[in-house]
């Protein structure tokens, strides 16, 4: 519980197809009066939302950005 009387919430979830997983992460800050029944809240009421997705395996591998690119976009950045 932060200063205010605001909860921070997170959750993670793995999803995993063939030789890759893909981790999602989600966090932020929620007032506790907008906790609806059955403990679910609207996404709208949901404040300092961070969402990250990271994958492991072949398929991440193949999306990410060679380092020859990345030394010529260091160089001249669209």
């Amino acid at each position: 519980m932060l200063s205010n009387g605001h909860l921070v919430i997170a959750g993670e979830k793995q999803i995993g197809v063939n030789d890759s997983v893909d981790v999602l992460r989600f966090s932020g800050q929620i007032d506790p009066r907008a906790i609806q029944p059955g403990n679910q809240v609207a996404s709208a009421q949901i404040a300092n939302v961070r969402v990250e997705q990271k994958g492991r395996g072949g398929q991440a591998d193949a999306q990410q950005i060679g380092w020859l690119s990345r030394f010529f976009l260091n160089l001249m950045p669209i």
